[in-house]
Order: structure tokens, then C-alpha cells, then sequence
């Protein structure tokens, strides 16, 4: 199907382009700076000039990296050797080889076999906003949003992106280069030759990306449609497709599933809505959002919905399997978690549209017949000290972690020993709230944002989680902007990724090294920006058993979002720079090297600001998956209310409230 043909059914939206439509991923040649081109006098830049031909590279026995990915159990993220399931980053490391994606259009090949030096082998301009990638041997399976015009245009890199009117050769601002009705795309690039890399296969995709998973051979893509987009439906809708990526050189689509809604575009609650959440094993995923109609802002029923898809054919064949009905909205994948033939769910309603929720958060467990039959099993509702929205939750074994927030955050254990009876457990009260949660045995780690505490709105905290009736806090420590004065500001600006890819930003390393890269926010100048400010960088934080102590501030320029260990040094990734240290002393920052692979990306204020008072616009959600409710400091302040009334809540062990309760389900 040629890109100007009429799309002819909604079912054909993701097509491969011919050969002679396909979006040039403009490899074309790189005017570098002289400061940019090397990290020292001796390394040199090699431009990547694109070519069209097809690589012979072998591409069958490749490895996917996936360096971002954090210690730690990842819940239902699991599966066989035969097919394990695989997760896209923005960074890849393998080799000695760096990978690196900037939201301002490059994809950068960087040399980094030698510690203290950096060296740019080849480096990309993308259409669109580049999103994540898969390395699977010599060649890269990208994915970018706004790959494609409302009608169905190759959204190229103008001249300016070329380098050719800014002398540092960094692409100009993405929002020149998108628009919320554009199309994404998938593509494949040879990178065997970093200096000459070469486009082998395109796919056109209807809307924005939300996620996607790599299982066995199989890639499978989640989109949204939340506008009228090109090749898109009708109405809002979710789609997974199936591409076979066992030769990526020969990557061809395999089969799609929509799920519709019955929402219209512009709708209260329809056009934003409907990004959803995915968790995979190597039988099932799970695509969990929203529910199909608009809640009636608390007097409706169910308001989640999980779809269920079969992905059991190792080629790839999608089987539309259960669909449940949650009692609150899907907004992080760590809301579910499959284990051992049970489902787990943890939702609340009036979640992404209310400061503080409906009631109380409820447990759910799911027994799973077969990917088309599952039957609940139990139930139980969180007892709340008052009405509290649930902020994020976390699966490990037999037990759950939920964190609820209004203006203290408590954190809940549930005893899941008995699926069947679901037991809430211990409480926590502290200052702040968590914003995810990575559990090491009787220990978790939290990241997480106190907007009151003057030494800095981000945080780690450990927990002592050993007895589940009474959990303790064991340290924080404090880092990050004071600028902002809600957390909406804080997540949106500061933290390096939303929930749905906060670990692969959040590093816990295996000799006790916490690394939490974040940007600095400003609120000087022209408004909130995330590069204006300064300050940001890569945390570095030392954890034991029972203690956390804070370390340097490594500083990074331009939106700091990945953390990476590689020849005994730390290689920072952010928009705009690669920057590596020496971090066998972590009471001082030593830079050895630095490279420029693009531009600081601002990020922007979400306009959807989870309230119902004056509906939502018809953008991409920004909220979903930063634990959409925005809480304030009292009930009923919305997000962008300016009533922020108490004082700082401190962050003294002592001053942390435990309460035991033992209750059943």
C-alpha cells in the first residue's frame, strides 16, 4: 500500500512502506562543532551518510541489552529461555558500543571501549520524537512517534535539523518536527557500520506508541489513537500488533487486535484516556487502561478494564482472549502482576480525574482457566486513614506494596499468601509519596517526591519491610530542584521517565549503588522549563541493609534519563550529552569525558490536569503512568490550584507514624 493510497479498512493500519516511500531515516551528514565532534584531542566523529540498500548482516543470533532495567522483581515480566521477554530503551549497551536516542532526533552510536574517552562513530537524524529500541545483533528495530503527517507525510528533519543552520549540528526542537495528530513508525536500521548506516525495513503505525514488548521473536506494539490521526479509526481506540523480528532485516507484520471504545474523539474523558498499560509473559499480555465509556465522576460502576491477549504462537498469531472489568482505571503497569495462575490487580475509582479518589483501593485476584477464562477469586478494600489517592503500587511474591497520598503518604503491605483472601497488613505514614517501589527481599527501595522538604522534592527512602505488620523507614535522602510547588510540576519536569519506565531511569546496582538521574527545574525567565534550570544530574546513593547515605551529584546537562556502569566508569545519558566519571570515589564528581549527541528537550506542562471541572483536551494523556492524580494539600485543590498550605512535614525517622492492622478481606 503505497503512503498517499486511501487507507482501505481501518484493520490494514500498520503497513511496510515500498521501498521508494519508505521515511528516509536521514543519515545524511553531520556538521559537528569542533567541541562536540570528540570527547578528547585524540577521538574523532564519523558522520553516518544513509543508504537505502539492504544489509546481508547476519541478524538471527543478536541479543537484545537492556540496560535500563532495575534490580529487582518485575512482576508478570517473565518467560522461558525459549521465548524470554525483552524490553526497548532508549540506551542500548553492548560491545563497547553505546546506543543512545535523544528526544531531539538523534540516534548516536558512540565508542565507549576505552574508560575517559568517548568517540562518536556515527550518529542519525530520526523522524518524529524518537521513542525506544531493540539492539538484536547488527541491527537497531526503532520506534518514533510522530514519524508521519495527519496525512500521511514523511515527517522529515528540516534543513535547521541537519545541522545546517546551528553551528553545533543538534537537531532543532522536536515540536517542530510533531503534532498530536501524527502517525508513528517502526523501522530497522544496520548499524554494522555506524559510519554508513543503512534503513532496512519501515512500518507506518496509526497514533502514539505506548509500549511494546519483544517475546521469543515477536515484537508486540501497543498504540493508541487519541486524535485523527493518520490511517486511525473512528473512534478512540488501543491496538497491538504483531511483527516477526526473528530476521529484523525482514521484519513483516504478523497480525493486530483493536480495542475500541465507545468514547468520541474530543469526548470528556475518551481522547485522553485511553493510553494503556502493558505487562507481558511469554503466554499472556496484559493491556489494561481505562474503562470503554466515560465514568460518571463517581456514581458508576467498574471504571478499569484489562484485555487479555494470547501470545502463545511463537509466530507471532494474536488470540483475543478474557476481558475484565477493574474497579478503578489501569494507570501503571505495576497494577498488575500475574503469578501462578492468578492475576493480581490493585485499582481505585476516580483515579485520573479526581484529587483523591473514590473510596478505597481494592485488591483484586483473578484464578486464570486459560487466557480466555478468568474467574475472580477474591477481594478485599484497603481501610484508608481518610480519603487518599492510590499513587503506585508494587507486586513481589506472595505479598503487595500500595502507597496512597493526601498529605502524608502511607504505605500498605497486603499479605497475598491466600489469594483467595487478599489481608491487608502493615502501615506506614511519612512525608511525601512514593513514586515506585523496587523491593530486595525484607528491603525496599523507594523513589519518590516531597514538595515540602527544603533540601529537595526528589527522594530515595529504605524500608524494613521483614515484618509485615509493622514496616519502618530506615533513611532518606533528600536531592533535586526546590523550584516547583506541586508535584505535578515535580514528576512532569524532574523525574526522568514516567511509571510505566521509572526503572529503567532508577538504577539499583548489585554492589550497593543507587544512581537516580533527574533534571533540574526552573521557574525563572519565560515559565517552568526542564533545561533552564540548573542542578540536574545523576544522584549517587550508597545503600546497605540498614542505611542510605548520599554521595555526589554527578551534573549532566540537558534532561539527565539514563544511568549506565561500563568500564569501571558511570555513563551518564541525557537529550543532549553522553558525559562519563570516575566513580571510585563517590564524595566528588570527576568527569573523563563528554560528548554532545543533541539538544535539551523541554519538557512541557501537561494540559490535562485530572480534574473534571472543565473536561479534558482532546492531547495525549499526559498523567498516565506518573500516578495521574496530582493530590494537593487539601481536598479538593486541583493540580493547578495555588492554595499550598502546611509546613515542611521533615523527614526525621522519629517522626514516621506506624500503625499494625490486621484485617481480613
Amino acid at each position: 500500500m503505497l503512503l498517499d493510497e486511501p487507507w482501505r479498512d481501518a484493520c490494514d493500519a500498520v503497513v511496510p512502506m515500498p521501498s521508494s516511500n519508505r521515511f528516509a531515516l536521514s543519515l545524511l551528514p553531520v556538521v559537528f562543532a569542533a567541541a562536540a565532534s570528540a570527547a578528547c584531542a585524540a577521538d574523532s566523529s564519523e558522520s553516518s551518510a544513509f543508504s537505502d540498500g539492504r544489509s546481508s548482516g547476519d541478524s538471527n543470533n543478536g541479543s537484545t541489552a537492556n540496560p535500563g532495567s532495575s534490580s529487582g522483581n518485575a512482576g508478570a515480566e517473565n518467560g522461558s529461555a525459549e521465548r524470554a521477554v525483552a524490553e526497548a530503551d532508549v540506551v542500548q549497551l553492548e560491545g563497547g558500543r553505546l546506543y543512545a536516542m535523544s528526544r531531539s532526533g538523534t540516534l548516536s552510536i558512540i565508542d565507549v571501549s576505552r574508560p575517559g574517552r568517548l568517540a562518536m562513530l556515527g550518529q542519525a537524524y530520526l523522524p518524529g520524537e524518537p521513542f525506544e529500541m531493540y539492539l538484536r545483533g547488527d541491527l537497531l528495530v526503532v520506534m518514533a512517534n510522530g514519524a508521519y503527517t495527519v496525512t500521511g507525510q514523511q515527517n522529515e528533519p528540516s534543513r535547521a535539523d541537519q545541522g545546517e543552520t546551528r553551528g553545533s549540528g543538534a537537531p532543532a526542537s522536536s515540536a517542530t518536527r510533531t503534532s498530536p495528530d501524527a502517525g508513528a513508525g517502526v523501522l530497522v536500521v544496520d548499524v554494522k557500520d555506524p559510519g554508513l548506516m543503512q534503513r532496512v525495513a519501515t512500518f507506518a503505525v496509526p497514533g502514539e506508541i505506548a509500549d511494546s514488548r519483544i517475546v521469543g521473536d515477536i515484537l508486540y506494539l501497543a498504540t493508541y489513537e487519541n486524535a485523527s490521526c493518520y490511517g486511525c479509526g473512528a473512534r478512540p481506540r488501543t491496538m497491538v500488533t504483531s511483527f516477526d523480528v526473528s530476521s529484523p532485516a525482514a521484519m513483516r507484520q504478523v497480525d493486530h487486535v483493536a480495542f475500541e471504545s465507545g468514547a468520541q474523539y474530543g469526548s470528556s474523558w475518551g481522547s485522553t484516556g485511553f493510553k494503556r498499560s502493558i505487562v507481558a509473559t511469554n503466554e499472556r499480555l496484559y493491556v489494561g487502561g481505562h474503562g470503554e465509556l466515560a465514568p460518571s465522576y463517581g456514581s458508576g460502576p467498574n471504571e478499569g478494564v484489562i484485555d487479555v491477549l494470547d501470545i502463545t504462537d511463537p509466530l507471532g498469531k494474536l488470540g483475543r482472549g478474557a476481558h475484565i472489568e477493574t474497579t478503578g482505571a489501569i494507570l501503571s503497569r505495576w497494577q498488575m502482576d500475574e503469578k501462578d495462575g492468578v492475576l493480581r490487580v490493585i485499582s481505585q475509582r476516580g483515579a485520573g480525574y479526581t484529587a483523591n479518589g473514590f473510596g478505597s483501593p481494592e485488591v483484586q485476584t483473578f484464578h486464570i482457566w486459560n487466557t480466555r477464562s478468568l474467574q475472580a477469586m477474591g477481594k478485599t478494600s484497603l481501610s484508608l486513614p481518610r480519603q487518599e489517592s492510590l499513587k503506585s503500587v508494587r507486586f513481589d511474591g506472595e505479598r503487595a506494596y500500595a502507597i496512597t497520598f493526601e498529605q502524608t503518604d502511607p504505605l500498605f503491605i497486603i499479605d497475598l499468601s491466600n489469594e483467595a483472601a487478599p489481608k491487608q497488613r502493615g502501615e506506614l505514614h511519612m512525608p511525601g509519596w512514593v513514586f515506585h517501589l523496587e523491593p530486595h527481599g525484607d528491603r525496599v527501595l523507594g523513589l519518590g517526591l516531597d514538595r515540602t522538604d527544603p533540601k529537595g522534592h526528589l527522594n530515595v527512602s529504605l524500608f524494613d519491610v521483614a515484618d509485615m505488620d509493622k514496616p519502618t523507614m530506615l533513611g532518606r535522602v533528600a536531592f533535586g530542584s526546590t523550584a516547583f510547588n506541586n508535584d505535578q510540576n515535580i514528576t512532569a519536569y524532574e523525574m526522568p521517565e514516567d511509571q510505566d519506565r521509572i526503572q529503567k531511569a532508577f538504577r539499583i546496582f548489585e554492589d550497593g549503588l543507587v544512581a537516580v538521574p533527574f533534571s533540574g527545574g526552573s521557574t525563572s525567565g519565560s515559565g517552568a522549563s526542564s533545561c533552564a534550570g540548573l542542578g540536574g544530574g545523576v544522584q549517587l546513593i550508597d545503600w546497605s541493609q540498614d542505611s542510605l547515605a548520599k554521595r555526589v551529584l554527578l551534573p549532566v546537562a540537558g534532561n539527565p534519563r539514563r544511568a549506565l556502569r561500563n568500564q569501571g566508569e558511570l555513563l551518564a545519558v541525557s537529550d543532549s550529552n553522553v558525559t562519563s566519571f570516575d566513580i571510585a570515589r563517590r564524595d566528588v564528581a570527576l568527569k573523563t569525558a563528554d560528548l554532545v549527541i543533541g539538544s535539551c528537550e523541554a519538557r512541557p506542562i501537561p494540559t490535562n490536569n485530572g480534574f473534571p471541572t472543565n473536561g479534558f483536551d482532546a492531547v495525549d494523556d499526559e498523567y498516565h503512568g506518573h500516578s495521574l492524580h496530582c493530590a494537593a494539600a487539601g481536598a479538593g485543590i486541583g493540580a493547578r490550584g495555588s492554595l499550598w498550605a502546611g509546613a515542611a512535614l521533615g523527614l526525621a525517622v522519629i517522626g514516621v507514624a506506624v500503625r499494625r492492622r490486621r484485617r481480613n478481606g
